[in-house]
């Protein structure tokens, strides 16, 4: 499920999987020379980057994304 909130200062999406999520604070670095050829794991280095907030639930399958305007 995806939400969407804007308004004149920030847009928030909020981003639901009902999979059983993922342990988000142990990744590994995609710009560690071992894992530069991997097909996986940019994708949550890459949103919190350019995220202004990147929160995510307790379980890991819920992301919240704040973008200031």
């Amino acid at each position: 499920m995806v939400n969407v909130e804007v308004d004149a200062k920030r847009a928030t999406w909020t981003i639901t999987d009902e999979g059983e999520g993922f342990d988000y604070n142990n990744l590994p670095d995609p710009t560690a020379e071992e894992n530069l050829e991997n097909l996986t794991g940019r994708g949550v280095f890459i949103v919190k980057h350019l995220a202004d907030q990147c929160v995510f639930n307790t379980k890991g399958n819920e992301v919240e994304l704040l973008f200031k305007l």
